[in-house]
């Protein structure tokens, strides 16, 4: 799994021209091959429309999350709170309404054989990263989330960043006696936490131009 993981890429391109290869010279594996009325090809096609925008959207919105987080930081909210792979699930229905447009049979079984050996690997790899930075977190998060299939009764929206704040700083008080909290302490949980300074989301609550400054000078806090 590590190997092919690796070398994932390569393992595409290779298949990528093996196919090529295999639609020239064998008409099995061309697209068009199904015989089905003018109808059912235009239903066809415009269901396998439908998938590929609805895939290529929900990977924008997965994206969005995800950005710069693929194993530093645990992502369980949003698309993450239903599906553990959100990215690799919306792929899948893009490929699902491709395959539908290619109206073949061997074709789009070849496709999704590639998706199979190329994105499993990747999944066990990117898993086993997650579980050596995460924990007991991620063992966690993986009995509760499915790994493909997303369970939308289990979505869950983000927190507000004034939520996330005063969760970081009852955390932190529980372990701080007096309530003091250096300031450093603070910086480090939410940038674990969510992969970005506080002063960035301080920001983001539009309070004086100043605060996150005077935030930034600062030692510690007293609650």
């Amino acid at each position: 799994m590590k190997f092919l993981a690796k070398y994932r890429m390569y393992f595409l391109r290779v298949s990528i021209l093996l196919l090529i290869a295999l639609s020239v010279t064998n008409n099995n594996f061309r697209a068009y091959t199904l015989e089905i009325t003018t109808i059912e090809s235009l239903q066809m096609s415009i269901l396998g429309f439908v998938l590929v925008v609805f895939g290529s959207f929900g990977r924008i919105w997965a994206s969005l999350y995800i950005e710069g987080n693929k194993t530093k930081n645990l992502i369980t909210a949003g698309p993450f709170s239903m599906v553990r792979n959100p990215l690799y699930f919306f792929s899948l229905i893009m490929l699902i309404g491709f395959s539908l447009a290619l109206k073949a049979i061997y074709l789009p079984l070849a496709l999704l054989l590639i998706f199979v050996l190329f994105h499993v690997p990747t999944i066990t790899n990117e898993e086993r990263k997650l579980r050596k930075n995460h924990g007991d977190k991620f063992e966690s998060y993986m009995k509760s989330t499915p790994r493909l299939i997303p369970n939308i009764f289990k979505y869950k929206r983000p927190e507000t960043g004034e939520k996330v704040l005063v969760k970081i700083l009852s955390n932190l008080t529980a372990e701080s006696p007096g309530s003091y909290i250096p300031i450093s302490n603070l910086g480090s949980e939410f940038y674990r936490l969510y992969g970005q300074p506080i002063t960035t989301a301080i920001k983001q609550f539009q309070p004086s131009k100043k605060f996150p400054k005077f935030l930034e000078l600062c030692s510690a806090l007293q609650l």
